[in-house]
């Protein structure tokens, strides 16, 4: 008999601001960020234990002013070698802890995850994206881009990332 091998999300990891509602796993201080702007959350360490590999993942912004449509926020992940040091060769030399992004041409060197794509001309609606990503490494950032002419708002709820391990179950 053949065995089945099974989703098994555990729980999720939140990228928030420390002032934000839901308790933060991880600080990414992602509110009022400015138009061609970016941000790195604080760094993970995945640690030398067993974990999934797989992860779904999830952001979500909201606007201080009204988007223009297609514009996007941008996601990626910054790995790290053996830890989440500076000492482990991040993908970038902005550091490991949560900073704003130094410039541009420093998100060259990441692994895209994916954007928010401006689909409504409203400031007051938060937008949303996902996906689905293999992390190997033992240590990382989520590094996120504001590609558009337009601040994110300054309330802390409105913004933010999570990631939910799915490790594979077989039975």
């Amino acid at each position: 008999m053949a065995n089945l091998i099974y989703k098994n999300s555990e729980t999720t990891l939140w990228f928030v601001p420390a002032a934000a509602a839901q308790a933060e796993d991880y600080a990414f201080e992602m509110h009022n960020i400015a138009a061609s702007a970016g941000r790195q959350s604080a760094a993970v360490d995945l640690g030398t234990d067993a974990v999934a590999g797989w992860y779904e993942w999830r952001a979500f912004v909201q606007f201080a002013t009204t988007p223009v449509l297609g514009e996007t926020v941008d996601f990626y992940l910054k790995s790290m070698g053996s830890s989440a040091s500076a000492t482990a060769h991040p993908d970038n030399d902005d550091g490991t802890g949560s900073a704003a992004l130094s410039a541009e041409d420093k998100l060259k060197n990441l692994h895209y995850l994916g954007s928010i794509v401006v689909d409504e001309a409203a400031a007051d609606v938060e937008m949303v994206a996902s996906g689905f990503v293999y992390i190997p490494y033992r240590g990382f950032n989520v590094v996120m881009f504001n590609n558009t002419a337009d601040a994110l708002t300054n309330d802390v709820d409105e913004n933010g990332f999570m990631l939910t391990p799915v490790p594979t179950e077989v039975q």
